[in-house]
């Protein structure tokens, strides 16, 4: 479900409180806007799907052609990266969106160097610069 701008300006405002004491607010952006991204990519990806579905016919047989050809799509997103996936995630979840964001930037070079800078498992001095309970 896409999101709407209300919803935006909660989610940023609840997610720069989480990280408040964590982490230095000018570096809020670099936590935040790679998981904006990340949410657009997978928006975007679902109405591919979704577009396509109709024109081949079922939502199975687009997902086997997708998998078989990323080029169907403008940016391809796998499965573990895709937001409903993220969303279950309960534990590791630094981890899991520093291998999800990875993950996006491998399938779509293009996406290189934009969205996989930050990695949300990061530590400094042996201790979690965000812990995961900050992530959820």
């Amino acid at each position: 479900m896409p999101l709407d701008i209300s919803t935006l300006e909660t989610w940023l405002w609840d997610a720069a409180c989480k990280i408040r004491g964590p982490v230095d607010a000018p570096k809020y952006k670099d936590y935040i806007l790679p998981l904006i991204f990340l949410k657009r990519l997978s928006d975007v990806f679902d109405d591919e799907i979704q577009s396509l579905a109709q024109e081949f016919g079922s939502l199975q047989t687009t997902l086997k052609l997708i998998e078989q050809d990323h080029k169907l799509v403008r940016f391809y997103i796998p499965e573990p990266a895709r937001w409903p996936n993220i969303r279950r995630q309960t534990a590791g979840i630094g981890q899991y969106l520093t291998d999800a964001v990875r993950s996006v930037a491998r399938e779509n070079p293009k996406l290189q160097g934009v969205i996989d800078m930050v990695d949300f498992n990061a530590t400094a001095a042996g201790t979690r610069i965000i812990p995961d309970e900050y992530l959820v």
